[in-house]
This record gives C-alpha cells, sequence and structure tokens, in this order.
C-alpha cells in the first residue's frame, strides 16, 4: 500500500485518531501514529525552545501597560498549547486531528508576538512551524492553507511595522520558508506512513516465512522417523517370512509355505508403498530431486517376479 502526497485519503486522519484514542486499529496504522507522533512532539519541543527565546525580546519591545499584559497573555497561550501537546500528546493529540483550525487560533497568537518581536527574531522559526505541524498532521490541503495564513501574517506584519524592510530578498524569506516548511510536513508524513507499512509487510512476510519453515522442518522430520521405523519393521517382517518360506519344505507342509510367501510378498508391497509414500512427502516439499528410474524399475520387476512366483 502507498499512500499518495495528495489528501486522497480522507479517512486517514480517522483512522490516526482512533488509533491515538485506543479504538483497535490495523497494526500498519499503529506503527505510522508512531513515528508521526514522535515526529510532531520534535517539533513542538523546537518551538518550546523558540518561544522561550523570543519571550523577553517581544515583552522588551512591548508599551509597559496593557500592551505588556496582552502579549504576555499571548506567549502564555501558546507556550502553553506547544508544552500540552509535547508533554501529552495521547491525550491531546486526537484533538488536534479533529479540529485542524486550532492551528489557526496558534497562528494568529503567533502573529501578535510577530509583531512585537518583529520576524527577524527567533519568533520567525515558531511561524514556520505552523504549516510544518499541518503537514504532518492533514497533509497537502492543511499544509497549503497554513502556509498561505502564515504568508499573509508575515506580509501584514512587514506592512504593520514601519521599521521593518520587506523589500528585495529579505521580505521574502520567511514567506518562502512557510511554503518550504508545509511542504517538507507533508513529505514527512507521506514518508513515514510508507514506512510504517513497509515495515508492516516486511513483518508479516518474515512471518509467513518463518511458519512455513517450521512446517517444512517438521514434515521432514516426520518422514525421517516414519520411513525408518516403518522400512525397519516391514523390512524385518519381510526377512522373517522368507526365512519361513525357505525352511517350511523341510518343516511343515506346502500350505505353509504357500503363506509364508504371501506374507513375504504383502510385506514388500507394504514397505514398496510406504516408501513410494515417504518419498513423495519430501518431494512435495521441493526435497527430492526426482524419480531414480532405474531404481523403480528394479523394485516393481523384483515385486512382480515374487509374485508370480
Amino acid at each position: 500500500m502507498a499512500y499518495q502526497l495528495s489528501g486522497s485519503h480522507p479517512g486517514l486522519t480517522a483512522d490516526l485518531t482512533r488509533a491515538h484514542t485506543g479504538t483497535p486499529a490495523a497494526p500498519a496504522f499503529a506503527i505510522q501514529v508512531n513515528a508521526l507522533q514522535a515526529m510532531c512532539r520534535q517539533v513542538f519541543g523546537f518551538r518550546l525552545a523558540m518561544i522561550a527565546i523570543a519571550t523577553p525580546y517581544a515583552i522588551g519591545h512591548t508599551a509597559p501597560g496593557l500592551p505588556t499584559w496582552f502579549i504576555g497573555s499571548a506567549v502564555l497561550a501558546t507556550f502553553m498549547g506547544s508544552y500540552v501537546l509535547f508533554r501529552d500528546w495521547e491525550r491531546f493529540g486526537p484533538v488536534l486531528l479533529r479540529h485542524p483550525w486550532l492551528l489557526a487560533v496558534d497562528a494568529l497568537f503567533g502573529s501578535l508576538l510577530l509583531i512585537t518581536a518583529t520576524p527577524e527574531s527567533t519568533l520567525a522559526y515558531v511561524t514556520v512551524c505552523t504549516p510544518l505541524l499541518a503537514g504532518l498532521v492533514q497533509g497537502w490541503r492543511g499544509a497549503a492553507v497554513f502556509a498561505a495564513l502564515q504568508v499573509v501574517i508575515v506580509f501584514g506584519v512587514y506592512a504593520s511595522v514601519p521599521k521593518l524592510e520587506a523589500g528585495g530578498a529579505t521580505g521574502l524569506l520567511l514567506p518562502g520558508f512557510c511554503v518550504i516548511a508545509g511542504a517538507v510536513g507533508v513529505t514527512l508524513r507521506n514518508l513515514l506512513l510508507r514506512f510504517g507499512t513497509a515495515t508492516q509487510a516486511l513483518t508479516e512476510t518474515r512471518a509467513r516465512l518463518a511458519v512455513n519453515e517450521a512446517v517444512e522442518g517438521e514434515r521432514t522430520r516426520l518422514a525421517r522417523e516414519m520411513h525408518d521405523s516403518v522400512a525397519k519393521t516391514l523390512h524385518g517382517l519381510a526377512l522373517a517370512a522368507d526365512g519361513l518360506a525357505c525352511s517350511a519344505d523341510r518343516m511343515d507342509p506346502p500350505t505353509v509355505r504357500h503363506q509364508a510367501g504371501l506374507v513375504a510378498r504383502a510385506a514388500r508391497r507394504a514397505a514398496a508403498e510406504s516408501r513410494e509414500l515417504l518419498t513423495d512427502l519430501r518431494r512435495e516439499q521441493g526435497l527430492e530431486g526426482g524419480v531414480d528410474v532405474i531404481t523403480e524399475l528394479a523394485a516393481q520387476a523384483a515385486d512382480f517376479t515374487a509374485a508370480t512366483r
């Protein structure tokens, strides 16, 4: 199974949500969810570090009074949202999967911080993380929507702060990073999904090979033991019957000799049939290269000669 890079799997988010909430899902999805969970936690950990570094710069460039409280509340909301998802993704991750608009709220708080801290601070990396997370969680559609939203926010920040210069390559650097981050998130998402599917297929293949190998080994062991035991028993019976047939003319009437001959022929026939069945059993598993024609003809001729005496 290969997942396309487009959002052509509308049920995938529901499957991921069921896997997070403990509802039984396919084993492959459990592997994929674990990989996506680890990647999202890494992104949220990076966001926490960047927010902590940029917070003093953002508060220092804010006017005292109500604006400081307002920016401080935005910092607290952004930091705690990232911390909650980083610390307890199993509980709050399904909420983000079911309600992708929460990333828009995060982008709104990030835009307030971006105005005060400016895109030249480390808070710009927090802005880039939003389309990256959207690509990891929602695919191409989410990445495109939030990358466009972040580009609009960045250009709005450049337009609202006169001291910032948005001209030239500098003004396009952060918006370009947002677009690239969204594409990287989608690529990582599909790579992790395909890796999980390939891992599951490899595990199933190894399990089937192990079962086949165990069955083949057991069949070989049984065939060897049956051949040794049955052949030994029947060969002893044939020798005893031959001895009886040879000495019957000196000890017993001709009837005994006739009956002993019948026993000998029956024993030989049983041995030949058991040998043939066991040979076929091994041949089905590829352990025999084929039938030895000369040996088979000699055995059949000997049986026919013994039967027509």
